[in-house]
């Protein structure tokens, strides 16, 4: 799957509306990043996230290295929604795989509305993270526990079940077939 990302569309989200103060900016925006490199790693999703940026000439793309995530900024002449919706229509001529766009801002999500193209919202993908990490931390968890259990055969079976192996294995030491 194709994900394309409104990155500070999505960060406001996960802020409630707080806005984000200049200062925190950066952070932020990597700790974002960080987030979806690791949710894009479990998926294997080709991700791409799209920020606006007023002083760039031109988009830049940066790739992480080790990941299929992209990090594109927008330029001053070029919005992240128009951005958003170029790369849409080059993922639909240039492979079959479905695309998800999340976003929600109404303007990328009408131009996402093509065939074999599906608007998230960001609620819905920051919660999709949410989940994902809660369930990694339990199974952590449930495989340090696991780590304390005995892994010998017999103590996975039943009674029953060892029984007739033990018998088997009587009558095999008996000569039996």
């Amino acid at each position: 799957m194709i994900c394309i990302i409104d990155g500070y569309n999505v960060m406001h989200v996960i802020e409630e509306g707080a806005g984000i103060a200049a200062g925190d900016l950066d952070e932020k925006r990597n700790h974002f990043i960080e987030m979806v490199v690791s949710h894009a790693a479990v998926t294997g999703d080709e991700t791409t996230i799209v920020f606006d940026s007023h002083g760039a000439k031109s988009p830049a793309l940066h790739e992480i290295p080790g990941s299929a995530v992209k990090i594109v900024f927008a330029s001053a002449a070029e919005s992240a929604d128009i951005l958003i919706g170029k790369l849409v229509q080059q993922s639909l001529a240039g492979s079959q795989k479905r695309i998800q766009v999340i976003s929600a801002d109404w303007e990328v999500q009408k131009g996402a509305m093509q065939a074999r193209v599906e608007r998230i919202p960001p609620r819905h993908f920051i919660a999709e993270i949410k989940d994902f990490k809660k369930n990694l931390h339990e199974g952590l968890a449930k495989n340090r526990e696991m780590g304390r259990i005995r892994w010998k055969l017999e103590h996975k079976l039943d009674v029953e079940t060892l029984r007739k192996l033990e018998q088997m294995r009587r009558k095999k030491d008996e000569g039996g077939h």
